[in-house]
């Protein structure tokens, strides 16, 4: 029984450690912000998205809870995406320009810090059929996809105020691997969407047309599955 326990503990740490290595990714992607390098950042940002979609469901299957654990794998996971999916991209919002230095840009950055730490203190952040409550403050798909985009940054401010309104609200979005249903355009729309901001960045300034189509993929199917999920809960019973 002992070595059993043993085996788990180690488990648990190497996963604990896989986790851990998304903040490492962060670094990197603010160092980049740091030494201006929009596109090093961008590469940085999505390897921690990759990081965090896999370790998910490698501790669902693998990590035990026989052991009263030491570290707590759900608030390690939340202090990392805190600051790979909030901080850094607020981070790259300033130094790049997505939106202004003035008074309306502080706001905006203010609005994203904020609104996003409300969201990861929630007592109860996914529905049991593993819907999130609100917008789950993923930045890091946001602000690198405004900043190809080139959009004015009055626009940007407004967009980034109506997500963190968003982020507050009571509005569902789906869990990308847990809401089975969806899993699969959502994974591969999600994809798509990471690919081509890392392609795109590297065409940076000359994105053309083509990165309004592409990069607006993955947002208007999440979009579709938001819709879906409103209509169902309106008319019919849930379905996970």
């Amino acid at each position: 029984m002992s070595s059993l326990k043993t085996t788990e503990t180690r488990l648990n740490l190497m996963i604990h450690i896989l986790t851990v290595t998304g903040i490492f990714a962060g670094m990197a992607s603010l160092v980049s912000v740091l030494d201006k390098s929009p596109t090093s950042a961008i590469v940085w940002m999505m390897i921690a998205v990759a990081i965090d979609g896999i370790d998910g469901p490698i501790a669902r299957k693998w990590m035990t809870a026989s052991l009263a654990p030491r570290f707590d794998g759900f608030i390690l996971d939340l202090v990392i995406d805190y600051v790979t999916c909030v901080l850094v991209p607020c981070a790259f919002m300033w130094q790049f320009g997505v939106v202004t230095h003035g008074l309306s840009g502080q706001l905006a950055i203010a609005a994203v810090l904020g609104s996003s730490a409300m969201w990861f203190s929630q007592t109860k952040g996914e529905s049991d059929d593993h819907w999130f409550s609100g917008f789950p403050a993923a930045w890091n798909l946001v602000i690198p996809t405004l900043w190809l985009l080139e959009n004015n940054t009055t626009l940007n401010v407004v967009i980034t105020l109506a997500i963190s309104w968003l982020t507050l609200s009571k509005v569902e979005f789906p869990h990308t691997i847990k809401v089975k249903r969806f899993r699969i355009p959502n994974v591969i729309a999600s994809t798509i969407w990471m690919v081509s901001m890392i392609y795109l960045s590297f065409r940076e300034p000359n994105v053309g047309r083509f990165a309004s189509f592409v990069l607006f993929i993955g947002p208007i199917t999440i979009t579709s599955f938001v819709l879906i999920r409103i209509f169902e809960k309106r008319h019919t019973p849930l379905k996970a």
